[in-house]
């Protein structure tokens, strides 16, 4: 069995050492793993709702966390497709996914990374939740068990747009019941398997 520990105390006085472990989906708990991660960069000036282009700060901080295009959360209030240069971005479309209309921004409004999801199987997504933004090793998981499921018994694509670091745990939550699925922690196999909820064949 695998076991992911949680914390330890010890030796006592009398020699006894605790561990508490707990199984593999505990990674995914709130006060461990959110998605998008939280971005670091903010506004270097403030920007006009017409405006086309803004900086970010610090200095090199879009290479780092941004990528070279996508949608972005400005000060929580509006999102904007863009592209990237390093730390300079080309705002190439404002009030973007129902995430506000064009608007002014201050300086040091804090810049967003948006998790966008686009008609995606719910295997797919909850995968890219746990691995990429939980750190789940991959080897837990049979990605194509998983699909497969999906395929057979749910057949639908789902789509979402995450403006702020959210808890993994409530995203794959509101999924998991959106979806009709059941997720579990296999200790023998050492696998999380992934069912989809359907009436049992007699």
């Amino acid at each position: 069995r695998n076991f992911v520990i949680e914390s330890f105390d010890g030796p006592t006085p009398d020699g006894k050492y605790t561990l508490v472990a707990k199984d593999v989906l505990k990674l995914v708990d709130g006060d461990r793993a959110m998605a998008p991660a939280a971005s670091t960069g903010f506004l270097v000036t403030g920007i006009s709702s017409g405006a086309s282009s803004a900086t970010l700060s610090p200095s090199g901080v879009g290479n780092l966390e941004y990528a070279t295009s996508g949608y972005l959360a400005f000060g929580g209030k509006e999102i904007i497709a863009f592209t990237r240069s390093s730390d300079t971005l080309t705002l190439t479309a404002r009030g973007q996914l129902g995430g506000g209309v064009a608007q002014a921004h201050n300086a040091q409004d804090r810049v967003q990374v948006v998790l966008r999801y686009t008609s995606e199987d719910p295997a797919d997504i909850i995968y890219d939740l746990m691995v990429n933004y939980a750190g789940v090793p991959a080897g837990f998981i049979t990605l194509s068990d998983w699909q497969t499921e999906t395929a057979t018994f749910n057949g639908r694509l789902y789509s979402a747009v995450i403006c702020e670091p959210t808890s993994v745990a409530t995203l794959i939550s509101e999924l998991i019941q959106q979806a009709g699925l059941c997720i579990w922690w296999d200790d023998i196999a050492q696998k999380i398997r992934l069912q989809v909820l359907r009436g049992i064949v007699t």
